[in-house]
């Protein structure tokens, strides 16, 4: 920051600053300390969290200040108990000192108790959300929090979810008729194939896996958007006591339970595919590290390091992943559960130069329960995206000119899924280092 600059954000930020007498060079390091704070929020904001860790390095700030930063930092690295840690102790002066600030911090420790089991805590924070920040927040961002209360809400007197067993195992793993992965569970004696996919908040089940298992579903109920659609699919709960995976145990795991009409997928022509269950985050990021290579799914506490990696970061309860674009590290959702990829209106208006040559075309996308929504989208012939010394080539990606309205889909720059996996002979998904790997190119 300039001499200028800073005495200018001085005389904004201290307004009285002359009247006082303060030394201009007092006011300029006031000024350095208070833009390098904005700068800081403002990484928070955008999603900017490998910056973020290089800022905070060397930033000047009160223990509080840092307390907070690093409290969120730590949340999206998946370092749950420490970030829980580190924003309790500052979330309740925040509430007036800078109720922007609190509202973050509320919101990742209610995502945070979800994560540690404490579900009553969880639905009791983003309860206060609505209740005392709705204003921090945009219409999407509400409506997330609100589907959040009311499904946590429903696991609020459940046990927390255990681990145990074996935790290095390898399982079989099948191409579903939508080209998901799936992978073999089970529960009560009855055998299914899931679909392990981190682009889901949660573990879901059909209603005739709930019944199959013979679980107890919740009386009340509540709702969630169906993907890009936005649209809301009605929902129940149910604990499901013991789940074996290969050589673990995971108890007490928390699903929601929708109508087999919801998990009902078109394939091709006519067909449909059922959908019986879906291993969502929470599974997945007690299982550690899974690395699938043919036919094969093999687990470990974590994932061998490699220069052809990129970072993982998770955000409530959504996965993201890291990579490099015309020199921009860029986060994109991680789906394996989408087939394709595309990317976002923030990709639109970042690199508006690259869709001057092409024509905008209507583009078409689906979520659970059936429902289409068109909106205007370029077509890029190819992009590179750059994952360590690895190299993605995606072709063919659409890419929205407009926000869908749905959080957190608009503040990233795009969807990726298994269009990128295809493209190695293997993959590595690290949730202890919040790493993702990549193998050699797929022949």
């Amino acid at each position: 920051m300039t001499a200028t600059l800073a005495l200018v954000l001085a005389l904004r930020v201290l307004p009285n600053a002359l009247a006082q007498s303060i030394p201009a060079q007092a006011l300029a390091a006031e000024a350095e300390t208070t833009g390098s704070i904005l700068g800081l929020d403002a990484l928070v904001q955008n999603k900017e969290y490998s910056e973020l860790q290089r800022e905070l390095v060397a930033a000047n700030l009160s223990a509080d200040e840092r307390a907070y930063f690093e409290g969120i930092l730590a949340d999206r690295s998946n370092q749950v108990s420490q970030a829980t840690l580190l924003l309790e102790k500052v979330v309740s002066g925040l509430r007036t000192s800078n109720p922007h600030r609190a509202a973050i911090a509320l919101r990742t420790l209610a995502a945070d108790y979800f994560k540690m089991g404490r579900y009553a805590q969880s639905a009791d924070a983003y309860f206060d959300l609505l209740k005392d920040f709705a204003g921090e927040f945009t219409s999407a961002e509400r409506q997330t929090i609100s589907d959040n209360l009311h499904t946590f809400e429903l696991f609020r007197n459940a046990p927390p979810q255990t681990i145990s067993g074996t935790r290095k195992f390898s399982v079989p793993v099948e191409r579903d008729p939508t080209g998901d992965i799936d992978v073999p569970v089970e529960a009560n004696g009855v055998k299914q194939w899931w679909i392990l996919d981190t682009g889901a908040n949660q573990s879901a089940i059909s209603m005739s896996t709930a019944e199959q298992f013979g679980l107890a579903i919740s009386k009340g109920s509540a709702s969630t958007q169906s993907g890009a659609t936005g649209s809301e699919i009605a929902l129940r709960a149910a604990i499901v006591p013991r789940l074996t995976l290969g050589g673990v145990t995971v108890q007490n795991v928390a699903t929601v339970v929708m109508d087999d009409k919801s998990l009902d997928v078109p394939v091709g022509g006519h067909g449909h595919y059922q959908i019986q269950g879906i291993l969502g985050y929470p599974i997945l990021a007690a299982l550690g590290s899974f690395t699938m290579t043919g036919d094969e799914m093999a687990f470990a506490p974590a994932g061998p390091l490699s220069p052809r990696s990129t970072r993982l970061y998770v955000e409530e309860l959504t996965l993201l992943v890291e990579a490099t674009v015309a020199g921009h590290e860029l986060l994109f959702g991680f789906d394996t559960g989408a087939s394709s990829g595309s990317f976002s209106a923030a990709y639109f208006r970042k690199f508006p130069d690259q869709f001057t040559s092409l024509k905008p075309q209507k583009y078409g996308t689906a979520g659970a329960g059936g429902g289409v929504l068109f909106v205007p989208a370029y077509v890029l012939p190819q992009i590179d995206l750059h994952l360590g010394t690895a190299t993605a080539r995606l072709k063919e990606v659409p890419v929205l000119t407009r926000d869908l309205g749905v959080d957190p889909l608009d503040y990233v720059y795009g969807n990726l899924g298994q269009s990128l996996l295809r493209q190695f002979d293997n993959f590595t998904i690290d949730l202890i280092r919040m790493r993702f790997s990549v193998g050699e190119p797929a022949k």
